[in-house]
């Protein structure tokens, strides 16, 4: 398998993992699981996905070995830790929309025997993509309605080249449009944020600055345009990114 190969594969599997402890969280156990198993098939070696399906008493030790987990990869099962019980933590409840491309080294050929010139060639070509090329396919998404597919390729190339114009142009454009839809979804703006979680340690979640700013100020009180004012002064953007990644995924539910 191709390193770019490798890194999409990779980034499902952690999607799935992160998908799956938001049900935990909400106390929706069997679809947790589903995501959790789905993760395992992809990838039969992932730590987590053995870990939290073992934590849960979804799996046993011999079912993973089938799966081809080594004995030595494979822990012994153990009763749920107390943070999974309730509410496991996660790296990120808000997925950034760029990811970081790793540096290619020669240093990642340890062998001539591992040495395979079609993959090497399709990872070089992978890792040198033009900022163009990428602006293209930016473009491309936009076009097609997919305006976060977009942003995630535009920012690519921002990484690439930070001060382009045409790339920050695009993401600019991007982001304003987005937060525009964004903002429609939580109309009337007079309606009140809840938590649909009935275990409060759902707080506990592991957020970045701004999504756990934002969970903590739920208190089925404030009203979305009271919450939008309070963090007038973070990014816009953020803000109401990280309020779409908690309605569409249930952590939260508007009321009139």
């Amino acid at each position: 398998m191709s390193r770019s190969s490798r890194r999409k594969q990779d980034a499902l599997v952690t999607s799935l993992l992160d998908k799956g402890l938001v049900r935990f969280a909400l106390g929706e156990r069997d679809e947790a699981i589903d995501f959790w198993q789905r993760a395992l098939e992809h990838n039969p070696r992932s730590s987590r996905a053995r870990d939290y399906l073992q934590s849960v008493g979804a799996i046993t030790r011999d079912e993973l070995d089938e799966l081809g987990a080594t004995t030595s990869e494979v822990a012994p099962v153990e009763e749920a830790p107390a943070d999974l019980k309730s509410s496991p933590p996660v790296d990120s409840l808000v997925p950034p929309f760029t990811e970081e491309l790793p540096a290619y080294s020669s240093g990642d050929v340890s062998s001539a025997a591992e040495f395979d010139p079609d993959e090497e060639t399709q990872d070089l070509e992978t890792l040198t993509t033009d900022v163009e090329v990428l602006l293209g396919q930016a473009r491309d998404e936009e076009g097609a309605g997919n305006l976060e597919a977009a942003l995630t390729k535009a920012d690519e190339a921002l990484k690439r080249e930070p001060d382009h114009a045409a790339a920050n142009a695009l993401a600019g454009s991007l982001k304003k449009r987005l937060s525009e839809e964004y903002r429609k979804e939580l109309e009337p703006l007079e309606s009140v944020p809840f938590l649909r979680a009935t275990d409060a340690s759902i707080l506990e979640l592991s957020l970045d600055p701004i999504g756990g700013f934002l969970i903590s100020q739920i208190d089925g009180e404030i009203t979305v345009e009271e919450l939008l004012t309070i963090l007038g002064t973070f990014d816009e953007f953020r803000v109401l990114s990280s309020l779409h990644f908690f309605l569409e995924n249930g952590i939260i539910e508007l009321r009139a």
